[in-house]
């Protein structure tokens, strides 16, 4: 049986750096965690909320070192 959210893709954003809690919080409906010298970003949002946390990276001057399907 599949879940409601089968069909969903997720995502994973790696970072360089630490983002702080405060910074954390302007990503809405997606998890930090926080490795040794960088931050992973997921979620499982649709292609056009994908697009909103690049732009919002890009925003802040976050740039990404990889992005990738966490299938």
């Amino acid at each position: 049986m599949e879940s409601a959210s089968a069909g969903s893709k997720r995502f994973r954003i790696v970072v360089r750096g630490r983002l702080s809690e405060r910074l954390g919080a302007a990503f809405d409906d997606v998890t930090l965690e926080r490795r040794s010298g960088q931050t992973v970003l997921s979620g499982a949002p649709d292609q056009a909320e994908l697009h909103s946390v690049l732009a919002r990276l890009d925003e802040l001057g976050i740039e990404p070192l990889s992005v990738e399907d966490d299938d």
